[in-house]
């Protein structure tokens, strides 16, 4: 049989089983091709199939297909035999379920962005070593188990395990998370890790509900919004204080194991050695300085170097006494030489004769008969009458 022989057998049999088919999903990706058909994928949280929607079928369809919109198609199984890939053919498409579930998810996240409900600056710091810890999640999930048991494996003693239980898909799922949450608030912990593990857009669509959206960012608590998969957001991931990809995430990153925490430990305690010895180095070298300082400036050294200053200043004061001593002495010579002086000359001037004539002295030679004068030696006076 030739390959081509067993597709068109294949084709044949899928048309034949599986006709007016009423298939639901969520569309994950579209492309219109320039022919005006449509070729699409459909999936829900477990697999996805390719569609095709030709233009005669397509331009009865009165809405936009969009990326998210959960879809209910009308058709068939066909096989496409150039490539032996089976497709779903729609005839007829209606939104079903939650509706255009993209669009309400970026026009609910535009609003709150705008309201500034995603700013950094309000996100709380989540603790290092939290001691009670809530996990609001469905009691009997997948993720809530995940968790506790990546707990257990890590081992990390420290801390009190809260869960409360909730509704995490469906209409009545927002309440319930709301209520739960209000539970953990008034519990004074640490902080909350609100969960819930894979599923389609639909499935986690209860986390955009803006009534949550805003008890979360009111909360007093660190919360940690750990929803679906990695490729998953929803808006409880923009308000809450940090976003996780995963539950088992959300552990990691608010728990340490015991292994890691006695390495931390034993690192910080080499640390503190090191910092301990290059503390007492330190001050050791400050106590050596110190000493030698302290001899420097001891009491026996500064009484040497005080008397060495006293023995200065005495030979100093003696120079200078010694200075003064003899400039006395050179003045006092001085003065008996002044002295001898003056007195031989009073010896030798005590009988000479000065004339002295209307109060002026005068020379003899300048006399007249009849003149009176005063003649004065160094004892005494006369007056006189020249004849």
């Amino acid at each position: 049989m030739k390959v081509s022989e067993l597709n068109l057998k294949a084709k044949s049999l899928l048309e034949t089983h599986f006709d007016n088919i009423i298939l639901s999903g969520e569309l994950s990706k579209i492309t219109k091709h320039s022919s005006g058909h449509w070729y699409f994928e459909l999936k829900d949280e477990k697999s996805s199939i390719a569609c095709a929607m030709f233009k005669n079928s397509n331009s009865r369809v009165e809405f936009t297909p969009a990326i998210g919109d959960f879809l209910e198609l009308e058709g068939s199984l066909s096989l496409y035999t150039e490539s032996g890939r089976y497709q779903f053919i729609a005839k007829n498409m209606k939104k079903a379920g939650f509706g255009n579930l993209e669009t309400r998810f970026l026009e609910l996240k535009d609003k709150l962005y705008k309201e500034g409900l995603f700013d950094e600056k309000y996100k709380k710091t989540l603790p290092k070593f939290p001691l009670r810890v809530g996990l609001v999640s469905s009691i009997t999930s997948a993720a809530l188990q995940d968790m506790l048991k990546l707990i257990r494996q890590k081992e990390y003693f420290l801390a009190k395990i809260f869960v409360f239980d909730c509704l995490t898909q469906g209409a009545n799922a927002p309440a319930s998370l709301i209520a739960s949450l209000k539970k953990a608030e008034n519990m004074n912990l640490d902080a909350i890790i609100l969960a819930r593990g894979g599923g389609s857009r639909e499935d986690l669509f209860c986390f955009n509900d803006e009534n949550l959206a805003r008890f979360i960012y009111a909360m007093k608590t660190p919360i940690i919004s750990a929803i679906g998969h990695e490729i998953d957001y929803v808006i409880s991931d923009f308000v809450a204080d940090l976003r996780a990809p995963t539950p088992s995430a959300a552990i990691d990153f608010l728990f340490y194991s015991r292994v890691n925490l006695e390495q931390n430990l034993d690192s910080l305690e080499e640390k503190l050695k090191i910092s301990w010895k290059l503390k007492l180095e330190n001050l050791h070298l400050n106590l050596e300085n110190l000493s030698r300082l302290y001899k420097s400036n001891s009491i026996s050294l500064l009484i040497e170097q005080k008397l060495k200053q006293n023995e200065i200043l005495k030979n100093q004061l003696k120079l200078l006494i010694k200075s003064r001593l003899n400039n006395a002495k050179f003045e006092l010579e001085n003065l008996q030489n002044a002295f001898f002086q003056h007195d031989n000359f009073f010896k030798k001037s005590k009988n000479l004769v000065s004339i002295k004539k209307d109060g002026k002295i005068v020379n003899l030679d300048i006399l007249k008969s009849g003149d009176n004068i005063v003649l004065i030696s160094k004892d005494t006076k006369k007056e006189a009458k020249i004849i």
